[in-house]
């Protein structure tokens, strides 16, 4: 992949926004260009009640009042889970809605020079990988991951180098539409 021609064509992007919903997220993709294009993804802490505990996830959270915009929600939220600073967005995706929860989440694509060390906040991610933006398009990833009543989805399997049960990271879901909406757009 390309990443500066990726890049012009987010900043070009005119992203397809969703109407007003009962509650607004933004995630971060952040792309680190050396020492190979990376991305972020962690994999979310364990709570009672979430549905999505320990799955991979983008940075990212409920906008709050205090945020500008969902750019600034992506920057807060980063820095909160992961403690990258962000500056600004070179561009955003198309929003998405509807399908499984009855909110809005607004994807934007941030850049940072190199894979900065990232230090997870243990409430909110159990762990924080950049992951090369190659995997994307490695077929020896693509796997297909069951999910009850809805399933199996598309996804990516990322070996994560640590110790089994932890040892790798299935990208699927809403990380993987947004994943898939930049590779498309990167093409």
């Amino acid at each position: 992949m390309d990443l500066e021609l990726a890049l012009r064509r987010v900043a070009e992007h005119r992203p397809q926004l969703q109407p007003q919903a009962e509650w607004h997220a933004a995630t971060a993709l952040v792309l680190a260009v050396d020492p190979e294009p990376q991305f972020i993804v962690i994999r979310r802490s364990t709570r009672r009640g979430d549905p999505w505990s320990g799955h991979a996830a983008l940075p990212g959270g409920r906008t709050d009042p205090a945020d500008d915009d969902v750019a600034a929600t992506a920057r807060r939220e980063t820095f909160e889970e992961v403690g990258v600073t962000l500056g600004e967005a070179v561009g955003r995706l198309d929003d998405i809605g509807g399908r499984m929860f009855k909110g809005v989440v607004s994807p934007l694509v941030f850049v940072v020079d190199e894979a900065v060390q990232l230090t997870p906040d243990p409430s909110e991610v159990a762990a924080a990988h950049w992951v090369p933006l190659s995997l994307l398009s490695d077929r020896r990833a693509q796997v297909r991951h069951p999910v009850r009543i809805v399933g199996p989805w598309p996804g990516w399997e990322f070996r994560t180098g640590a110790a089994p049960p932890d040892d790798s990271l299935i990208i699927w879901g809403l990380t993987h539409r947004i994943l898939s909406t930049f590779i498309g757009l990167a093409s």
